[in-house]
C-alpha cells in the first residue's frame, strides 16, 4: 500500500515530468502556428530545438557543420529556430541565389539583434532602402580605376613588409600575421589611418574578442561572449575616435572613409561615422586576413600550384624587379585570377547570411512564412555545387572550363547586398599571390590543420610557417 509520503514522492516526480511535456507540446504548437495558412503547402522539415533557446547551442557551438548535418537530416531546406527566431535553413546553390537574388521582392537584410547591437545600427549592412543605397554609392566612388591603382601601389609596399619580416624569423603564426597584414592594408588604404604596429596588434586583439562576440549567445552577462563583445566594441569606438581627431586631410586619391565624411555632413552623426570606420576595418581586415591565411596554406600544401604561377609571371616578364606591378599587368595572370576564385569557393571568408522574409514565398515546395528569419550557407552551397567535382579538393584549373559561374559563386554574395568592395578585395589576394611568388618560399610546420569556419575559416593552430626568402623569381 502506498502512504501519504509514497504518493508525495510520486507526484514529485511526476509534475516536473508532465510540466516538462506541456512546454514541449506549447512550444511545437506555437512554431506550428507561426506558419502562413493562407499558404496550402506545408513548413519545411526540422526541428525547432527546445523551448525559448531552440537549437541555438547547437548553431554556436558546430558552426558549419550544423548546416552540413542539416543538409544531411533534412534536405536543402529546412526549419528551425536559432537565436530566439524561427528561422528556415537554405542550402544549395540555386536556393542561396534566388534568397540573395531576391532583396527587397523576397527578403530583407536582417542579422541577429546580438549582431546588429555590436555593430551598431549606422553601419551601412544594416542600413536600409535609400539610405542604404547612399551610403554603397558613396563607399563605391572609393574603388574607381584611379583609386585602385593607388590602393595597388601601397598594397605592394604592405605586402613586402611583411614577407620581408616572416622571412627574418625562425617560423610564425600564419593565421595571426594575415590579420596583422589586413588590418594594416584596411587602416592604410579604406580609411586612411596611419597606424603604428602596436596599434595594430591593439586593435587585432580587441576585434578577436569582437568577433567572437558576433556569434555567441545574446545574453549581457559578465564572462560571456557577448558581454566581452559589448566592452571590445567600446574600446574601439574609443580608439577609433582618437584616429578620426588625428586623421589629416586627404592629398591625392581620396579613399572610402573621405567619402563618408562628405556624407557624414549631410546625414551621419560621429557616432554612426565611427560605426561605419568600426565596420570598415572589421570586413576588410578579418574576412581578408582569412582568405590570405587560407591562400597561404593550400599554396603551402601544393607547391605544384606555385610552380604554375611562377610560370605564368615568368610568361608576362613579372619578376618584381622593375618597380610596381600594375592593374593591367594582374589582369592579364589568368592563373592567378584562378587560384584566388578556387581559395575563396573552398574557403569563402563569409560562408553565410541572414534575411528576414518580406512575404511568404516557395522554396523546393515548402512555404517560406512572411516574418521567419532565412538563415543561407554560401559555403555549402560553392562546395556541394554539382557544377565542382571533388568540391572539397583545390583544383585552379577547374575555372578554365566553366561557363556559368554567376549561377554557382557568390563569396562577396550577389545582388544589390553584393560586397561593394569585392573587387578591391581581389585585387589585393592577387597582389599577395604575386608578391609571395616573387620574394619568399615557405613550408607548413603543419600540412593538416583542423579549421574552424565561424566567423571565418582560421586554422587552430595558427597555421605555424616558416618563410625563406628568394633572390630572383624561380631560384
Amino acid at each position: 500500500m502506498f502512504t501519504g509520503d509514497d504518493s508525495l514522492k510520486v507526484l514529485a516526480s511526476v509534475i516536473p515530468a508532465a510540466l516538462c511535456l506541456v512546454i514541449w507540446k506549447l512550444w511545437n504548437m506555437h512554431n506550428y502556428n507561426l506558419r502562413d495558412r493562407t499558404c496550402s503547402l506545408p513548413l519545411p522539415p526540422g526541428s525547432m530545438g527546445l523551448p525559448l533557446i531552440g537549437e541555438s547551442l547547437n548553431f554556436v557551438l558546430m558552426g558549419a557543420d550544423f548546416y552540413r548535418n542539416r543538409l544531411k537530416s533534412y534536405g536543402s531546406v529546412s526549419k528551425t529556430n536559432i537565436l530566439g527566431h524561427p528561422t528556415i535553413l537554405v542550402l544549395g546553390a540555386k536556393n542561396v541565389r534566388k534568397i540573395l537574388m531576391g532583396e527587397t521582392s523576397l527578403v530583407a537584410s536582417y542579422w541577429p539583434q546580438n549582431i546588429r547591437t555590436l555593430m551598431g545600427e549606422g553601419t551601412v549592412s544594416h542600413s536600409e532602402g535609400p539610405v542604404h543605397k547612399k551610403r554603397r554609392k558613396s563607399i563605391g566612388k572609393a574603388f574607381n580605376h584611379a583609386a585602385m591603382s593607388s590602393y595597388l601601389v601601397e598594397s605592394q609596399d604592405i605586402f613586402r613588409y611583411y614577407i620581408k619580416r616572416w622571412c627574418s624569423q625562425a617560423a610564425v603564426l600564419g593565421f595571426s600575421e594575415c590579420k596583422k597584414l589586413s588590418l594594416r592594408f584596411a587602416c592604410h588604404v579604406l580609411i586612411g589611418f596611419k597606424v603604428s604596429e602596436k596599434e595594430v596588434e591593439e586593435l587585432i586583439e580587441l576585434y578577436t574578442v569582437f568577433a567572437d562576440g558576433l556569434f555567441s549567445i545574446p545574453l549581457n552577462i559578465p564572462g560571456l561572449g557577448f558581454h566581452k563583445g559589448m566592452i571590445a566594441r567600446e574600446k574601439l569606438m574609443m580608439k577609433i575616435g582618437e584616429f578620426l581627431d588625428r586623421r589629416k586631410d586627404w592629398d591625392g586619391v581620396p579613399d572610402a572613409l573621405t567619402y563618408m565624411m562628405k556624407l557624414s555632413e549631410e546625414e551621419l552623426t560621429r557616432t554612426e561615422l565611427k560605426e561605419v570606420v568600426m565596420e570598415l576595418l572589421f570586413t576588410g581586415h578579418v574576412t581578408s586576413g582569412s582568405a590570405a591565411c587560407s591562400l597561404l596554406f593550400f599554396l603551402g600544401k601544393n607547391k605544384e600550384v606555385l610552380d604554375h604561377i611562377v610560370d605564368e609571371l615568368r610568361q608576362h616578364n613579372i619578376d618584381g624587379d622593375e618597380g610596381k606591378i600594375t592593374l593591367e599587368e594582374i589582369g592579364k595572370l589568368k592563373y592567378v585570377s584562378n587560384v584566388v576564385k578556387e581559395v575563396i569557393r573552398i574557403a569563402p571568408p563569409v560562408g553565410g547570411g541572414f534575411r528576414k522574409a518580406l512575404k511568404t514565398f516557395v522554396l523546393d515546395g515548402y512555404q517560406i512564412p512572411k516574418g521567419w528569419t532565412v538563415a543561407f550557407s554560401i559555403r555549402e552551397a560553392q562546395e556541394n555545387s554539382n557544377s565542382f567535382p571533388d568540391g572539397d579538393k583545390f583544383i585552379p584549373d577547374r575555372w578554365d572550363a566553366l561557363t556559368t559561374e554567376r549561377e554557382i559563386f557568390f563569396p562577396f554574395g550577389a545582388g544589390r547586398r553584393m560586397c561593394v568592395g569585392k573587387e578591391l578585395g581581389k585585387l589585393m589576394l592577387k597582389c599577395f599571390v604575386v608578391e609571395l611568388a616573387i620574394n619568399c618560399r615557405w613550408d607548413l610546420l603543419n600540412e593538416y590543420p583542423v579549421f574552424e569556419e565561424m566567423p571565418v575559416p582560421r586554422p587552430i593552430d595558427g597555421l605555424p610557417v616558416v618563410f625563406f626568402s628568394i633572390r630572383k623569381l624561380g631560384t
